[in-house]
């Protein structure tokens, strides 16, 4: 679930930006391709840290085209890959174009879990530009806290440069664009600690270093974030079947 619009090589398809070849980032930066580098980027950012974190297990939410999840089961070997989009073509080619011993592919809906995801906790969630395609926000983030392992993390970003919150952006996929103050407070909720670009503890910040001097920018401004440990609420009206 990416867009900002369709462009020549690199494309979007739907909502998903797909790469033309390699997926190079300082190839794209020296092209000067910000449509490239805005997607590439974070998952240069994302493998780095986790390398340092080391999880078994990532789900990789929205990949789309499945370039990100290919990204970082490469490599981190020693982690399972597993990545998700609602759009069953999507998943149908990432499948034919990519192919790592630790990486699978499946078909999934966020805002239907375990009905079309299952019940497995995962040591790491990554949510790279999808809230802001999701009209049931709430049930998304609850989703991926009852899903993370114990001291498992969520690593986000969406759109969030605005001074006020967008209800109706001007790009037809998106249900909502942030601004930062919203998001934080919407985060919060589900999570005890929000790591931003801006904290000293940010992990890797001389990834987005790359880019200084260049043709090419990209807003730090909660985007992304790295979410650490989620609020689990005793709830006391138990699921069907449970």
């Amino acid at each position: 679930m990416f867009g900002f619009g369709r462009n020549e090589g690199n494309r979007v398809v739907d909502e998903h930006f797909v790469p033309a070849g390699e997926t190079d980032l300082k190839s794209a930066i020296a092209a000067g391709d910000a449509n490239a580098v805005h997607h590439l980027i974070r998952y240069e950012w994302a493998e780095r840290h986790l390398a340092d974190v080391g999880p078994g297990s990532v789900l990789d939410l929205a990949c789309g085209a499945g370039y990100g999840s290919h990204h970082l089961a490469r490599r981190l070997p020693g982690t399972r890959v597993l990545g998700v989009d609602y759009d069953a073509g999507a998943i149908e080619s990432a499948r034919k174009t990519y192919r790592a011993a630790n990486l699978s592919f499946a078909a999934g809906d966020a805002t239907r879990w375990e009905e079309t995801i299952g019940r497995e906790r995962f040591d790491c969630v990554v949510a790279f530009d999808m809230i802001e395609h999701v009209s049931h926000r709430e049930i998304l983030a609850q989703s991926v806290v009852e899903h993370l392992a114990s001291g498992g993390r969520l690593l986000l970003s969406t759109p969030c440069g605005w001074d006020e919150t967008r209800l109706e952006p001007e790009w037809e996929f998106h249900r909502i664009e942030y601004s930062a103050r919203a998001l934080y407070d919407f985060l919060r909720r589900y999570f005890s600690r929000i790591v931003r670009p801006e904290d000293a503890a940010f992990p890797h910040r001389e990834v987005f270093d790359l880019l200084s001097g260049g043709p090419v920018t990209y807003l730090l401004k909660m985007n992304p974030i790295v979410c650490e440990r989620p609020i689990l609420v005793d709830n006391p009206y138990p699921r069907a079947g449970s």
